[in-house]
């Protein structure tokens, strides 16, 4: 049996930014194909996933001022992508809602990814997938 000290760490971290690089280039294609930014991309993705957040929400996710979220969301709202909503209660809390039609572009971009994720998986054996999966599991579990 080979000894691996410091190969193997270095090998899965290469493994593991390789997957990651292979899944957000597909999205990244996918999103600049219905002519989005990484960033909308990014915006619109974490709306859909977060219901009706704030603008300062948006701001905090993407480790950005609020001005600047503002801006990429008003560009969002120009495409007809997102809808700006006043909070009842306080007029200046801004929601942000997805449109239908993003909702559309987003499902097709989802089924995209999966489609490449589960190529990706094919080439393993079913106890392998099971493997893996229990691996990534506990190693994320912190």
């Amino acid at each position: 049996m080979k000894k691996q000290t410091k190969a193997l760490p270095k090998q899965l971290e290469e493994a593991l930014l390789a997957f990651r690089h292979t899944m957000t280039s597909a999205l990244v294609k996918e999103a600049k194909a219905q002519g989005w930014s990484l960033s909308h991309f990014e915006i619109i993705k974490y709306i859909a996933e977060q219901g009706n957040p704030t603008m300062k929400d948006i701001a905090g996710h993407l480790y950005i001022t609020p001005p600047s979220a503002s801006t990429l969301i008003d560009t969002l709202v120009a495409k007809k992508l997102v809808v700006r909503t006043e909070e009842p209660k306080d007029r200046r809390t801004i929601r942000i809602t997805i449109s239908p039609t993003a909702q559309k572009v987003l499902a097709s971009i989802y089924k995209k990814k999966n489609s490449i994720f589960t190529a990706m998986l094919s080439k393993l054996e079913q106890e392998d997938k099971n493997d893996l999966a229990r691996i990534l599991t506990k190693c994320i579990s912190l």
